[in-house]
């Protein structure tokens, strides 16, 4: 079962007010995000306050440490002499994410209930190391799609017990270990470069004036093919355990994996539809498209009648929804945190610091990708150097076109969250396989990290010379 989800419980009163009102959060935002009136955005900001103030004594401290951050940001935005436009603009971007990962949380629900999930995680991970790398690979793109970081946590778990279940001595049980821990990683990490239902993606591309997803879709799609096909070489220059696994038999195991696949496609799928076909912004068309899947797909895999089925699948994610406040504040806060920097940031800075470099497009997305995983190393967050540096550059109208920025941006991200101890995607990798963030990280990561980050700057160099000058 994915973690993190305990249904055999009864709800306290507390509980019941935090689930509502994170409930009622996505309601009002799916409200701003159709109509545009961003003061809803407000009203949803305090339910989240609300959502804060009764989960916050289950909250982890770095949650708490953010949470502060944000409203003592806020504070000093509205004394700076920030407008409540403004103030709102930020919200309506921010409570966004709370609203997206309340909507998914009702996904991981529907995977702690089919069965279809665990024969599919099984099937990836027992596989002989020739077909190993693409398997684990391709499992944790299709899991962090569905389930975020549930899912990141849930595929390394069921991965790494199989090196403990073999008995092998310490130097192949390392090796192993390493490769299942890297493979699974990069194929969750990959997913920021293009899914519509990830957290990165839905805070950076609202920074964009013109930009949809369905535009930035095809490059987002090649600059996942490059991470990946970075990793496998990776994978492939690294050594080699000399015991071999025997793959486990399992039935059903290629039909799952594909019905988790046909998953992730029709949610893409609807939502781009929606933005194409119904002019439905494409962020709206997300918190529409993601619970009508996780109530199809309980309908067509659960092993009750639909009907039970479905009322288990709202008792169990009602369930839930308290329980994620830790993950939930920590993103809402830091993208907060850095929508609000990026706002306080005067444009004439931006714009005189760009002049001074006397730099081009290109030379601008290499500075972006090196930057973020170097600031991340030292603690800072890639949510917020995320939304400081697109939202600044965007506002102060440098000349990079958006496709470029957006790509850029997402590019050192993943970079970053493949190396830094700030990022829930090493720490959970660290807590599955026993090492240390700095092992998992810099050791294991960081050589990775540069040459993607390095064959990255590469591409935006070429690609910055085919740019016109003001363009």
């Amino acid at each position: 079962m994915p973690p993190g989800l305990s249904v055999d419980r009864s709800i306290s009163v507390v509980e019941h007010i935090s689930a509502i009102a994170i409930i009622c959060a996505a309601m009002l935002t799916l409200f701003d995000t159709l109509s545009g009136h961003h003061m809803a955005a407000l009203v949803a900001l305090f339910s989240i306050v609300v959502y804060v103030i009764a989960g916050w004594p289950a909250m982890r401290s770095s949650s708490r440490i953010t949470v502060l951050a944000a409203a003592a940001a806020a504070v000093f935005f509205v004394v700076l002499g920030g407008g409540l436009e403004a103030l709102a603009l930020a919200a309506s971007r921010a409570i966004y994410l709370p609203a997206l990962l309340a909507v998914m949380t009702l996904l991981r629900v529907a995977a702690q209930q089919s069965r279809q999930v665990q024969t599919a995680a099984h099937f990836v991970v027992d596989q002989p190391p020739r077909r190993r790398f693409w398997l684990l690979t391709a499992g944790g793109h299709i899991f962090g799609v569905l389930l975020n970081v549930g899912g990141l946590q849930f595929l390394l778990r069921i991965a790494l017990a199989g090196t403990v279940r073999e008995k092998e001595d310490a130097a192949v049980t390392e090796i192993r270990t390493r490769r299942i821990t890297n493979a699974v990683m990069r194929g969750f990490v990959s997913t920021v470069l293009w899914s519509p239902v990830g957290v990165a993606m839905n805070l950076v591309i609202p920074l964009m004036p013109t930009m949809s997803w369905v535009d930035y879709l095809p490059y987002g799609l090649g600059m996942m093919v490059l991470f990946l096909f970075t990793g496998w070489i990776f994978d492939f220059l690294e050594p080699k355990p000399k015991a071999r696994i025997t793959p486990t038999n399992r039935d059903g195991g290629v039909g799952a994996v594909f019905m988790l696949l046909g998953l992730v496609f029709a949610i893409t799928g609807s939502a781009a539809m929606g933005e194409l076909i119904f002019g439905i912004p494409i962020r709206a068309a997300i918190l529409i498209v993601v619970p009508l899947s996780a109530v199809l797909w309980t309908v067509l895999t659960g092993a009750a009648s639909p009907r039970a089925s479905t009322a288990m699948l709202g008792i169990n994610g009602y369930r839930a929804l308290p329980s994620s406040v830790s993950e939930i504040c920590i993103m809402a806060s830091t993208s907060f945190l850095g929508l609000l920097l990026a706002e306080m940031i005067p444009m004439e800075f931006v714009q005189a610091l760009v002049s001074g470099l006397n730099a081009g497009p290109g030379v601008i997305a290499c500075l972006i990708v090196l930057v973020m995983p170097l600031l991340s190393i030292v603690g800072v967050n890639p949510f917020i150097t995320g939304t400081v540096i697109v939202g600044s550059l965007t506002a102060a109208g440098v000349p990079i076109p958006e496709p470029m920025l957006m790509a850029a941006a997402l590019s050192g991200w993943c970079s970053a969250m493949t190396i830094s101890p700030v990022t829930a995607t090493v720490a959970i990798a660290a807590g599955a396989a026993g090492k240390g963030t700095d092992v998992i990280g810099l050791r294991w990561n960081g050589l990775f990290a540069i040459a993607f980050a390095g064959i990255s700057m590469g591409v935006f160099l070429i690609w910055g010379s085919f740019v016109s000058p003001g363009s």
